[in-house]
C-alpha cells in the first residue's frame, strides 16, 4: 500500500537512526516512480544522466560537495508532480516530463547502471526525503534486506594526523550490538552533518580507545586538514581510498572524472577500473583496461583488473592472451601467475 510506504519514509526521515527493516521490505514489494524527460533541462539543479548506448534518460540531483549522482524516487505519481511543481522545473517547448512507474524492486537494479551513481532519495514533499546509499541500493537490487544497525567501517588510511589545537567535540551514541558505549567524535570546523549520516560510521583509533565519526563528516575533515596543512601531500590519494573503502563509488567516479580533466589520465583510469570492478560493471572495466594497456602497458593494475574483467564477461581467449603477456612483463608476480593458471584450462577447452 502506498500509504504504508509513505508512513515508513516519513518515520525514517523524522528519526534516521531507527532500524529501516520495515522500510526495506516495503520498498521491495511496492511500485516506485522515476522522473524522466526526453530532452535536457536548460537550467536548474538537475542533470540528465544516461549511458551512452541507452535511450532512457534519468533525471538526478548532483551532490554539490562530493559529486556523486542521487536519483529521486517517488512512492506515487502524485509525489512526482508535487516535486516538479515545488522545484519549478520546466522543459523546453513541446517537451513533457515522463513519470515512469516500476514494478516492486525493479527500480534498484536499473539505477545501478547510472554513471557516478551515489544512491537514491525517496521524496514525499520538498521538506522530507530519505537517502539510500549505493550499498543499500545494491542490496535491494539483489532482493536483500540490510542489518538494522549502522554500517561501520575501519579507518581506510594508515595514519590520520590531527594538528595540535584542532577543535574536537565528543558525544554519546545509542548502543548497538557489540558496542556498549559508542562515542561520537566530530571536528566542528570541518563542516556540518545530518542526523541521517549517523547510519554510516568510521572507527577512529584513539590510543587504547576509539571513537566513531560519520563517513561524510570524515571526508569533510580530510578536506579541512588539507587546508590546515595536516593532510600532507596525499590528499587526493587519501580521499579516493576513503571513498572506495566507504563504498561511495559514485563520488569516487566523479573524483576520477575531475582528475582526468586535469591531466591525470592514467591515475583516473586506474581508479575507474577499480570502481567498475567493485560495482560489477565488468563490461566497462574490460574496455577501459584494454585501452589502458594500449596506452600505459607498465601499469600493473590494468593487467590485473583487465584479466579479471575479461574473464567475468566470458571473453576467455582475450583474457588468456592478456594474462600471458602480463606474466611475461611482470615475472614472479603471484597474482598474475594465479590468474594465468586459472585461464589456461579454460582457454584450452
Amino acid at each position: 500500500m502506498v500509504e504504508n510506504l509513505e508512513h515508513l519514509i516519513r518515520r525514517a526521515a523524522l528519526d534516521p537512526r531507527l532500524p529501516r527493516t520495515a522500510l526495506y521490505k516495503e520498498l521491495l514489494r511496492s511500485e516506485t516512480y522515476l522522473l524522466t524527460v526526453d530532452a535536457p533541462l536548460e537550467s536548474g539543479e538537475v542533470k540528465r544522466v544516461v549511458k551512452p548506448d541507452a535511450s532512457f534518460p534519468i533525471w538526478a540531483d548532483k551532490d554539490h560537495e562530493l559529486g556523486g549522482v542521487w536519483v529521486p524516487v517517488f512512492p506515487a505519481r502524485d509525489r512526482v508532480r508535487e516535486f516538479v511543481e515545488a522545484r519549478g522545473l520546466g522543459t523546453p517547448a513541446g517537451k513533457e516530463f515522463l513519470w515512469m512507474g516500476h514494478m516492486p524492486g525493479q527500480v534498484f537494479g536499473l539505477l545501478r547502471g547510472v554513471p557516478r551513481f551515489a544512491g537514491v532519495r525517496l521524496f514525499l514533499d520538498p521538506e522530507l526525503s530519505v537517502s539510500l546509499s549505493w550499498g543499500e541500493v545494491r542490496a535491494l537490487s539483489e532482493g536483500k534486506v540490510l542489518d538494522a544497525g549502522p554500517k561501520r567501517y575501519e579507518l581506510p588510511l594508515e595514519r590520520l594526523v590531527i594538528p595540535a589545537g584542532a577543535r574536537l567535540s565528543f558525544g554519546k551514541m545509542r548502543p548497538w550490538e557489540g558496542e556498549e558505549k559508542p562515542v561520537l567524535m566530530l571536528m566542528p570546523g570541518a563542516g556540518r552533518f545530518a542526523p541521517e549520516d549517523l547510519r554510516r560510521l568510521v572507527r577512529l583509533p584513539l590510543g587504547k580507545k576509539h571513537a566513531w565519526m560519520p563517513v561524510r563528516h570524515f571526508l569533510q575533515m580530510l578536506r579541512r586538514l588539507r587546508t590546515s596543512g595536516g593532510a600532507g601531500g596525499r590528499y587526493l590519494e587519501d580521499m579516493f581510498a576513503s571513498l572506495l573503502a566507504f563504498e561511495m563509488y559514485g563520488e569516487a567516479e566523479a573524483l576520477c572524472e575531475w582528475l582526468e580533466r586535469r591531466g591525470h589520465e592514467a591515475y583516473a583510469w586506474v581508479g575507474l577500473s577499480a570502481i567498475y570492478g567493485r560495482c560489477g560493471r565488468m563490461d566497462e572495466c574490460a574496455e577501459l583496461c584494454v585501452r589502458g594497456l594500449a596506452k600505459y602497458p607498465e601499469e600493473r593494475s590494468f593487467h590485473v583488473n583487465g584479466v579479471r574483467a575479461l574473464t567475468a564477461v566470458g571473453r576467455l581467449e582475450e583474457a588468456s592472451r592478456y594474462a600471458a603477456a602480463a606474466v611475461r612483463r611482470f615475472p614472479g608476480d603471484a597474482v598474475l601467475a594465479g590468474l594465468r593458471a586459472k585461464l589456461v584450462p579454460a582457454a584450452a577447452a
